[in-house]
């Protein structure tokens, strides 16, 4: 009986160690990114990057806005980053928080926006954020880069 619950233990911590091993051969983040705002590659001081645990691609806030001609406020002592668009949307962000507001209107995200030590930007879900605001995102993965393309609709309409 004691042989059978060492025997259960041991296969028990060969697999955790090898799950734990084969998880940490792949980077938390993936940075093999190309962004583009209506076909116009951009570039940010901050580079953009793609969450594995969430596969989520965070982009700096005023890089995204501002590419789509939106305006961007920073509270620091809220935490919280607020991006205004010129045909009237209201975007509220709290670092941390999956709870946004867009006109004034409660939203959950999937991911919450982030700020990192390194790059001390506010990272936040580019797709998310950009939808909206308005924009569409497309993506698609050529030579093990994905090239990300967003859309604003309000600019295509002009």
């Amino acid at each position: 009986m004691l042989k059978r619950a060492v025997n259960t233990i041991l296969f028990a911590v060969i697999c955790f160690v090898t799950v734990d091993q084969a998880n940490a051969a792949l980077p938390k983040y993936l940075y093999n990114l190309v962004l583009t705002v209506n076909n116009v590659e951009v570039t940010s001081d901050a580079n953009p990057y793609i969450e594995r645990a969430t596969n989520t691609t965070y982009v700096p806030i005023r890089f995204v806005s501002e590419s789509l001609g939106e305006s961007v406020s920073w509270n620091r002592e809220k935490q919280e980053v607020t991006i205004f668009s010129e045909h009237g949307e209201i975007v509220r962000l709290t670092i941390g928080s999956k709870v946004a507001y867009v006109n004034d209107i409660e939203k959950i995200m999937p991911n919450a926006p982030v700020m990192p030590v390194s790059p001390n930007r506010v990272m936040v879900p580019l797709r998310w954020v950009s939808e909206a605001m308005g924009a569409t995102v497309d993506s698609t993965l050529k030579n093990e880069t994905i090239h990300i393309n967003i859309t604003n609709t309000h600019l295509s309409k002009n």
